[in-house]
Formats: structure tokens, sequence, C-alpha cells
């Protein structure tokens, strides 16, 4: 426990600052910064040669989180939740508090609620949501371990958080769009 405390400092004062870090999630090994810090979002774009028009997904660690992030949270959605049992990403419309370059056109968000111990105590630290992308060259295979991750990725992040991935899943999350009327979309 002593050692997830550390790392979550460690990665807390480099997320403070504006830096980018690699860390484990409870999916695959993922690139992450403050969601509202737009030239630490610039430079993930950047270092995974990624187009920056297309958003990126932002880790929370309650549903509470919402209410500061969007305008307006689907009074089901709390329901949903409870019954989601493996990481699952969802697109929520009209945020707000947020970095613009992680909204998409259509001004939506997506938010993961995650369990993984690392991530839900950083998130408390740093009292904000956490943008998690994969820890690949954007068009190029997400790892699965932390011995895939490309040499760039490893020298071009801040700090790389030193604890194990004991991931759900070797997979990315499940993606759900939530439309007006209520209805979950599945896309991924």
């Amino acid at each position: 426990m002593e050692k997830i405390i550390n790392e979550v400092e460690n990665a807390f004062n480099i997320l403070k600052s504006g830096g980018i870090i690699l860390y484990p999630t409870d999916t695959i090994w993922g690139i992450g910064c403050d969601a509202t810090n737009d030239d630490a979002i610039h430079r993930i774009n950047s270092l995974k040669n990624r187009d920056p028009s297309k958003p990126m997904l932002s880790l929370i660690n309650n549903s509470n989180m919402l209410d500061k992030y969007l305008h307006i949270k689907p009074k089901f959605i709390d329901n949903i939740l409870k019954e989601i049992n493996s990481p699952t990403t969802i697109i929520y419309s009209n945020p707000k508090n947020i970095s613009k370059l992680i909204i998409s056109k259509e001004n939506t968000v997506a938010f993961r609620i995650v369990k993984d111990n690392f991530c839900s105590k950083l998130i408390s630290r740093i009292k904000k949501p956490i943008v998690s992308t994969s820890a690949n060259i954007h068009d190029r295979k997400y790892p699965v371990n932390f011995k895939e991750i490309d040499e760039r990725i490893l020298k071009g992040v801040d700090y790389i958080v030193n604890l194990p991935n004991k991931s759900v899943s070797n997979l990315p999350s499940s993606i759900i769009k939530v439309n007006k009327e209520g209805e979950m979309i599945k896309l991924r």
C-alpha cells in the first residue's frame, strides 16, 4: 500500500505541474494528464502523432464527479453504472469545466469510472478527471503489457508510474453512448 501511496504522490506532482504520465489502468497501459489542461493534452496528441480533433476519454472515480463536468447528469445513469461489471466508457452530452480538446464536435465527452486502486486514489488526489489514452503511437497496435510500449512513448512522458498492471483485461474498455432518449448504444 505504501508503494501505491508514493506512486500516487509522484504522479500527482507531475499532473499538477502540467506533465504527462504513463500509467497502468483497469484496462491497458495509458498515457494521461489533467483533463482540464490544454497544453498537456496537446503534448499527448503530439507524442502519439494523433489527430487533435479526435477526443480522448477521461477517467473519474465516482459518478458524483459527473455533476461537475456535465451540464445535466442523466437521471438514470447511476442505475446504469451500478449494473456495469467491466471497464466501460460512457459518452455523455453537454460537458463543462473540461478541456475543449477532449470534447467532440458533437459536444460530447467520454468518461470511465475506474475501479483500479491507483487510478482512483490519483483522481481523488488531483480532484479532476485524468485523460486516458492507449500507450501507443497512433494507428499502431495498443500494447497489452508494459514490455510492448514503444520507446518513443517511454521517452516522451514526464513520469512512468512504477506499478505492475494488474488489469481487469488486456483490452480497451467497452464504449457506450447514451442518447437524449436515454437509450444506450454500444460503439465498441
